[in-house]
C-alpha cells in the first residue's frame, strides 16, 4: 500500500480512538485534532503546507451519500496548500508538522470563500464538507524552492548544459553576477538610458535555446511596460536597465530569472530562454 494511503487510512481509523473535542471557528467551521506533534515545525503565516488530504461532501443526487472531492491517495502525491486559505488559515496557524486533524466546513463557505468558486453541481449546497488533513511538512517559500530544485536536479543540469553550449557559440557575450547574459546587437551611444520607473516601448522575439520561437511582436505594436515594477520577468527588468533607446540587445535569461520552476505555456519549467529586444522609446 502506498505511504499516503496508509496515512489516510490511519487518520480515519484513529478518529474513534484519539480524536479530541471539536473546536469551533468563525463561519460555522469546526475542527478537532486526531493526533498532535508539538515537536514539529510550528505553522506560521505565509508558509506552504505539504499535506495528505482526503475530503468528502454530500451528493446532490443522494444527500445521505458521500462523494469524494479530494484524495491525495489516488496519485500518491501530497498537496501543496498555502496557509493563507480564507476560512481555514486560523486553523492552520494552530498546527505543527506531523499533526492530523479533521475539519467540518459548510460546502458553500468552503467553495465560495476558500476557493472563490461556486459549489459544484454534484455537491449538495448547505451540506457539510469533511476534510481529513495530515501535515507532512510546513515549509517557507525558500524551503519550497530548494525542495523543488533538489527534486528537479536532472532538468536543471540539462538546461545548464544546453545554455552553456549556446553561449559558447557566441562572441561578445557579457555575464552579470546574477547569471543574466547579454550582447548588444545594435548600439546607440547617443540614446537615452533607461531607469526604474520609466515607461519603455519594445519590440522583441523570444525563443528557447533549441530555437523554438514562443513569442514575438516584431510586426506588431511595441509592447509597453514600466521598468522595475515586476510587470515582466526578472530577466527583462534586469536586461532593459542595460539599454539605451535605439539599441537592440540579446538577453540570455537563466530559468530562475525567467519563468522559474512553473514554466509558462510553451516554456517548460526550469527552462532558460532568449530574447532579442529593441528599445523603441522611453517616457
Amino acid at each position: 500500500m502506498k505511504k499516503s494511503a496508509i496515512i489516510i487510512a490511519l487518520l480515519i481509523i484513529s478518529i474513534t480512538i484519539n480524536a479530541q473535542t471539536w473546536i469551533k471557528t468563525d463561519g460555522g467551521t469546526a475542527f478537532r485534532f486526531i493526533s498532535k506533534n508539538e515537536k514539529g515545525t510550528k505553522v506560521i503565516p505565509n508558509m506552504i503546507l505539504l499535506a495528505d488530504l482526503y475530503g468528502t461532501a454530500k451528493k446532490v443526487s443522494n444527500p445521505l451519500e458521500d462523494t469524494v472531492i479530494f484524495n491525495s491517495v489516488s496519485s500518491d502525491k501530497p498537496f501543496y496548500i498555502p496557509t493563507e486559505q480564507p476560512g481555514l488559515q486560523n486553523i492552520f496557524y494552530k498546527l505543527h508538522a506531523g499533526d492530523s486533524i479533521e475539519i467540518k466546513i459548510i460546502a458553500d463557505t468552503f467553495y465560495n470563500k476558500t476557493f472563490s468558486s461556486p459549489v459544484p453541481d454534484y455537491v449538495a449546497k448547505g451540506s457539510i464538507v469533511n476534510l481529513f488533513f495530515h501535515v507532512q511538512e510546513a515549509l517557507t517559500q525558500t524551503e519550497i524552492e530548494q525542495k523543488s530544485r533538489e527534486q528537479n536536479t536532472p532538468l536543471i543540469k540539462g538546461d545548464s548544459l544546453r545554455l552553456k553550449k549556446y553561449c559558447d557559440s557566441l562572441k561578445g557575450v557579457k555575464k552579470l553576477k546574477n547569471g543574466l547574459r547579454y550582447k548588444i546587437l545594435k548600439p546607440n551611444p547617443t540614446g537615452t538610458m533607461t531607469k526604474n520607473g520609466s515607461m519603455v516601448s519594445v519590440k522583441y522575439k523570444g525563443w528557447l535555446v533549441e530555437g523554438d520561437v514562443f513569442d514575438e511582436n516584431i510586426k506588431g505594436e511595441p509592447f509597453k511596460f514600466v521598468l522595475g515594477m515586476n510587470q515582466v520577468i526578472k530577466g527583462w527588468d534586469e536586461g532593459l536597465r542595460l539599454m539605451k533607446t535605439g539599441e537592440k540587445c540579446r538577453l540570455i535569461i537563466p530559468w530562475y530569472l525567467a519563468y522559474g520552476s512553473h514554466g509558462n505555456g510553451p516554456i517548460p519549467p526550469f527552462t532558460s530562454i532568449i530574447f532579442d529586444v529593441e528599445l523603441i522609446d522611453i517616457k
